[in-house]
């Protein structure tokens, strides 16, 4: 490559920048005016340094005036790295899912506060709560770090000897994925060395989950061997139980809360893909709307038909897995009467200007969101209840359908009699003007005279009027 070719290939990449930067700031310019639309709550901090891990603290406090909601996050002041202890003030009328909520419209940290912190070596990758939120575990310079946060006490776990990305809790205590390939179950008490390993993956191990129920003996591990592995803790061989091959690396793994046999993958295919357990080789469903790789994946434990996703494209998905029938169409030839977008994409977070690092859904504190990013922001929201909304408006609907349908029946009930009444007066003429021919051309005897009177014809339509009303 000539010189004038690379300064024209340079040019190309800094004009391609320069654009991808001015549409990501149209885009956040329209999610802002949308905001009050689109959320019940929103607060924005700005950190010091970008947040790489972010989890919230499983139980909240309640006053009169205000709930309060625990969270770890991990940043940097400087040149060191800390896990800070924080909380954050939020309207009381978050605890009552039915209240209306005010959206703040600036930046205020009054109500943002720093409780205590850990300083650490480097940045932190991976970062877990226990369910019982007395314990947390980090992943950094392949040591994992447990914090007791009643008392402060740190214990160190030592066996990979590279970065780690991967943790979960199980059982008695946990398990730990690294980009040596290796997986090591541990137990909390005793960090000197792990009770069991796995190292049946070729790749750097990218995310774990166990099974929750029910007795958290299985997990599943993806890797960058493209590989996902299901392996048993009750089995002294290593080998995994079930092995998945994949097209696609995938960076993310969730197990469903209450279904052992349904889990989410997401990678770099940009789709989160559907699993059953029982059937594994292929996806029953994926999920189309991100733009870049998925990083991480959480299920709400709050709406068993909801999974969150995260990515690269700096946006959180939230799809509503009740409408996986609903028919949609990805081709260029549009079907007719069928949307393009997945019916199951129920809302976006756009809040990010740059790469988005970790969420997290509050356990407690139903449809609470926390996210943190690149573009140094820590933001807690809370989307509007859309389904809620939907159903009412399902309601209105189907109540209205029901009074149009009663009141054309009702006037079907009317409009019949009156026609009949209208047709009435028309027909007796005729019977009365019909008899006084008969009458004129039957000879006028006394006979004649008696006979008649008992075989009116005048009086046949009113009966046969009277017949039809009472059938009708």
């Amino acid at each position: 490559m000539t010189t004038n070719e690379f300064a024209k290939a340079e040019r190309e990449i800094i004009q391609e920048q320069q654009l991808q930067e001015k549409i990501i700031n149209e885009e956040f310019k329209i999610w802002k005016k949308t905001v009050p639309l689109l959320y019940d709550l929103i607060h924005t901090f700005v950190l010091p340094s970008p947040s790489t891990v972010f989890q919230w603290l499983p139980s909240h406090t309640t006053s009169n005036e205000s709930i309060v909601v625990k969270f770890l996050l991990g940043t940097k002041e400087g040149n060191e790295h800390y896990l800070k202890l924080g909380s954050v003030n939020l309207p009381a009328t978050l605890a009552d899912h039915n209240g209306n909520l005010t959206i703040p419209t600036s930046d205020d940290t009054s109500n943002f506060k720093i409780l205590s912190r850990w300083k650490q070596t480097s940045d932190i990758n991976k970062l877990k709560i226990s369910p019982d939120g007395k314990l947390a575990i980090s992943f950094n310079n392949g040591t994992i770090h447990s914090y007791n946060l009643d008392n402060s006490d740190v214990f160190d776990y030592k066996y990979h000897k590279h970065e780690g990305y991967a943790l979960d809790w199980i059982d008695q205590g946990f398990i730990s994925g690294a980009n040596d390939g290796q997986i090591a179950l541990w137990n909390i008490e005793k960090p000197s060395t792990p009770i069991q390993l796995f190292k049946s993956h070729s790749g750097a191990v990218n995310d774990l989950s166990v099974v929750p129920v029910p007795h958290q003996k299985l997990f599943a591990s993806v890797s960058d061997d493209s590989t996902t592995q299901l392996h048993d803790i009750r089995t002294l061989e290593a080998n995994p139980v079930i092995t998945v091959e994949s097209s696609h690396i995938q960076n993310a793994i969730k197990f469903h809360p209450n279904i052992d046999t349904l889990y989410a993958t997401g990678g770099k295919d940009n789709v989160v893909n559907l699993y059953d357990i029982r059937k594994s080789d292929v996806p029953f469903r994926k999920l189309y709307g991100h733009n870049d790789s998925i990083t991480s994946l959480q299920w709400d434990t709050h709406n068993p038909l909801t999974l969150i996703s995260s990515s690269i494209d700096k946006r959180v998905i939230s799809w509503n897995l009740g409408k996986l029938n609903e028919e949609f169409d990805l081709s260029d030839g549009r079907k007719k009467n069928v949307s393009r977008i997945d019916p199951c994409l129920r809302f976006i977070h756009g809040g990010h200007t740059q790469r988005i690092n970790d969420f997290h859904v509050h356990p407690s504190v139903k449809n609470l969101f926390g996210t943190v990013g690149d573009d140094n922001l820590f933001e807690v929201w809370k989307p509007k209840t859309l389904e809620e909304e939907e159903d009412v408006e399902e309601h209105e609907e189907h109540e209205e359908e029901h009074e149009e349908e009663h009141e054309e029946e009702h006037e079907e009930e009317h409009e019949a009699p009156e026609a009949e009444t209208e047709e009435q007066p028309e027909e007796q003429p005729e019977a009365e003007a019909e008899a006084k021919v008969e009458a004129k051309e039957e000879p006028q005897t006394a006979d004649s005279m008696d006979v008649e009177p008992k075989e009116e014809p005048v009086d046949e339509p009113k009966e046969e009027s009277q017949d039809v009303e009472m059938k009708e």
